[in-house]
């Protein structure tokens, strides 16, 4: 007799008692459960819709239909918390220890990120690459230099801005990260929207958005306005691996950066 098949809430109760388990292992022993607030308003410039729950956002598997929990909502301010008391440089040193999930296993280099402590524009992307798994930086390679480029276009440097990924290790062959991958990670990315405290969020490409907003809308009807996200506003746009493929979507990413540009140009924020 072949045992009862497990059910989804028996799969997501199972899946959170052992990220509770890593966590405590890694002398974590309490959560901010409170609330978030301050989401922007849905008649501010350029911000359309309320986007996803704040309280419950989750990560769906590129791979499977599973949907585990991660990224949930929670704190009390922008980045779904106050202001971290730790540095980048302590979070990324906790990083280049970390053998939490399998991808360690093949990695060269943990790509955490790089950019500005303190900016205002954060772009995420899904996981390093070939390049970026040998150089230690996130878009290095082909796709790295066409968002250097855009990012120039913008008006602002590399240095200007902070360039992270959804996992921080290379999964192999270049495949999309895997749900329990990009839970062993998602720490490290909260932590570093913590500390940066961004004033947007650009996420690039359907894995980020999946992990960020829980969705898998298509980007055509994701692109072109802002969803909010811990009280952030978040745009979707196209990974610049995917324009290498298909220019003529390059014209959409700039019309999303220009609503970006247009959108912190307004704020007014240093």
């Amino acid at each position: 007799m072949s045992p009862p098949q497990e059910t989804r809430p028996d799969r997501l109760r199972r899946r959170a008692i052992e990220h509770l388990e890593r966590l405590q292992s890694e002398g974590v022993w309490g959560l901010d459960l409170t609330a978030a607030e301050g989401s922007p308003s849905a008649d501010s410039p350029h911000v359309s819709g309320a986007g996803p729950s704040q309280q419950e956002v989750e990560l769906i598997s590129p791979s499977s239909d599973d949907q585990v929990e991660l990224f949930a909502g929670g704190g009390s301010g922008q980045g779904g918390g106050p202001p971290a008391d730790e540095t980048l440089e302590q979070i990324e040193a906790e990083a280049l220890e970390c053998v939490a999930c399998r991808l360690h296993e093949g990695r060269n280099k943990v790509v955490f990120g790089v950019g500005s402590p303190k900016a205002r524009l954060l772009f995420i992307g899904e996981g390093p690459g070939r390049d970026e798994d040998l150089q230690g930086e996130p878009f290095v390679g082909r796709a790295g230099k066409l968002l250097t480029k855009i990012i120039v276009a913008m008006g602002y440097e590399r240095k200007d801005v902070y360039i992270a990924n959804v996992v921080k290790c290379r999964p192999p062959q270049n495949r999309n990260p895997q749900a329990d991958e990009a839970g062993a990670c998602e720490h490290f990315l909260l932590r570093q929207v913590a500390v940066i405290q961004p004033q947007i969020i650009v996420l690039l490409g359907k894995v980020a958005v999946q992990a960020i907003l829980g969705t898998s809308a298509p980007m055509s009807r994701l692109r072109g306005k802002f969803q909010t996200w811990r009280g952030i506003p978040v745009m979707c746009t196209y990974h610049p691996a995917y324009l290498l493929r298909n220019p003529n979507a390059k014209k959409d990413v700039w019309e999303d950066m220009q609503i970006v540009r247009d959108a912190l140009a307004e704020s007014g924020r240093p």
